[in-house]
């Protein structure tokens, strides 16, 4: 099991202007902080703005649209036809 802090596979983070609105976001919140003079604060929303930037854009997560899921929950292997097109 991979621990992670934010799952960006998540399908909340399939649209690009939501990863970019809570990038930025984080930046902009990183920049209040450091103008307050809230050291700890401002490197802890750097770090933060850093890892999330990394996984939303970097890391290599498709973009492409989600697969449906069947009866069972489970997405169909790519290249078979769903049950209902069989007939």
């Amino acid at each position: 099991m991979r621990w992670a802090l934010i799952d960006f596979s998540h399908p909340f983070f399939r649209p690009m202007i939501r990863r970019i609105a809570i990038v930025g976001l984080l930046v902009v919140w990183t920049v209040v902080e450091f103008m307050a003079g809230s050291t700890g604060w401002s490197t802890f929303f750097l770090l933060l703005t850093a890892y999330v930037g990394w996984g939303l854009f970097l890391s290599g997560q498709a973009d492409g649209p989600l697969q449906e899921k069947d009866d069972a929950g489970q997405a169909p292997p790519s290249g078979e036809d769903k049950p209902e097109d069989r007939e």
